[in-house]
């Protein structure tokens, strides 16, 4: 039966209880073990102990033995090394003793030059105060004198104020006079242009006179910018022919106010048919579109009658003459070359075989064509946008001359206490603004060379 002080003990009480009476087993079955070791092997520990003590003794002569021996090669090592480093110190004591002397040397040396710099500076500072105060004192003296002449400074300001505005009055005289002079030859130009027009226009009024216009034109442009000689042959119904880098050339011109009827390209074609040795026939419209042509390539090419080429140009005064001229001459030159490889064949001609090359170099020819047209265009765009441009500055400037002109003359007159609050005539000026250089617009239709003639009560033109 349990005492009643472990029924009433806690839980942890009782598990020190429990803790406590593990611990009393423990040392119940200690006891007996070590009564028999203490009994049984206290004889032979007593052995081992002895034999343990004596190994430890031999091993620790044998160790002091070795250590002694190592110790003694360390030591002799060691002494070695210190004689060295005493002899490298002794080396380096006498290198920084002579370094020191020779920067002390350089000490010296330079505290010398720098008492030779202090007096020479020294020197030179007295020398300049002295300059500058003789300076000062001239200057004064030319203050006093300047403060005494205020009324020959004013005499002279009035003199140049004078002088200059002579030099101004005589520009704007100047400038006057080469106004009335550029109006003048200008109205004598728009009278001459008006003259012009009037004559132009009478003859416009005769369909012959306007096609002989037409053609006159032509033959002058192709004299003066390719030195071709166009000449009226009896045996061609065409306006011109001509002989071309060796290439016989004929060329039609219209002078029409309407597009050119079929009509008329028949009959040049059946004149370019009848007359075989003529390699390349030019058609040229100068103001108008050709009928059966598309009127978006103003150039184009055929060839007809197995080896004869024919140029179609039209509203030939819309595009660039050089360019145009330019075009001619490489296809009368292709032309030419094209007729000469046929007659140095020995063979007999392969038509088909030719007309496949020409449908093929007339692909060429006519993307080449209408590229230069496209190049040509853009180049004409920026001309006109850069001549516009230097006109909008060119007015620009002369406005800001002005400008600075009616200031100067104002500045001027407040020196001289004349200035008045009259104000300056520059309302032509205002507006005026400072050009911007823009992107080119899309160029509008140049006018034509030849002033469209007047057209019959029917709307045609009866003849060229």
């Amino acid at each position: 039966m349990l005492p009643d002080n472990l029924r009433t003990c806690t839980i942890s009480q009782f598990q020190n209880v429990l803790l406590f009476a593990s611990k009393l087993l423990q040392i119940e079955e200690s006891v007996s073990d070590e009564f028999t070791r203490d009994s049984l092997f206290a004889e032979y520990l007593k052995d081992i102990n002895q034999k343990h003590s004596e190994q430890l003794l031999s091993v620790e002569k044998k160790s002091i033995v070795e250590f002694s021996s190592k110790i003694s090669s360390f030591m002799t090592k060691n002494s070695e090394i210190e004689e060295e480093h005493k002899a490298a110190i002794a080396e380096l004591k006498r290198e920084y003793d002579q370094q020191l002397k020779n920067l002390q040397k350089v000490k010296a040396t330079l505290e010398a030059d720098l008492v030779t710099t202090k007096s020479e500076l020294q020197a030179t500072h007295i020398k300049e105060s002295k300059t500058l105060s003789k300076r000062v004192s001239e200057l004064e003296a030319e203050l006093q004198i300047a403060s005494k002449s205020e009324s020959s400074i004013r005499e002279r300001c009035q003199l140049e104020s004078e002088r200059v505005l002579k030099v101004v009055e005589e520009k704007n005289r100047e400038m006057l006079k080469l106004k009335e002079d550029a109006i003048s030859q200008r109205e004598q130009k728009v009278m001459l242009k008006e003259q012009e027009l009037q004559s132009k226009l009478q003859r416009q009024s005769s369909s012959v006179l306007r096609g002989h216009d037409g053609e006159g034109l032509f033959k002058g442009l192709a004299k003066e910018k390719m030195n071709w000689d166009l000449v009226k042959a009896p045996t061609f119904s065409c306006d011109y022919s001509s002989t071309i880098h060796n290439t016989l050339t004929l060329f039609e011109v219209k002078n029409y106010t309407n597009p050119i009827p079929q009509v008329e390209v028949t009959k040049f074609l059946r004149d370019m048919k009848l007359h075989p040795e003529a390699r390349t026939g030019i058609f040229i419209s100068l103001n108008t579109t050709i009928c059966g042509r598309d009127p978006n390539a103003p150039i184009t090419l055929d060839w007809i009658n197995a080896s004869q080429c024919v140029m179609y140009i039209q509203a030939c005064a819309d595009l660039d003459l050089d360019h145009v001229f330019s075009l001619i001459d490489q296809v009368i030159r292709i032309s030419g070359i094209f007729n000469n490889f046929i007659n140095s064949q020995t063979t007999e001609s392969n038509e088909p075989i030719l007309q496949t090359r020409i449908d093929q170099a007339k692909t060429y020819l006519e993307r080449s064509i209408s590229r230069g047209a496209k190049l040509i265009k853009k180049i004409m765009t920026d001309r006109k946008h850069q001549i516009d441009f230097i006109e909008s500055s060119t007015i620009y400037n002369i406005s800001e001359l002005k400008y600075q002109h009616a200031d100067i003359t104002t500045s001027i007159q407040t020196l001289l206490g004349e200035y008045s609050e009259t104000p300056v005539d520059t309302e032509e000026l205002e507006g005026i603004e400072k050009p911007v250089a823009k992107k080119p617009r899309s160029r509008a239709k140049p006018t034509s060379l030849l002033s469209p003639g007047l057209v019959g009560s029917n709307g045609k033109d009866t003849k060229e």
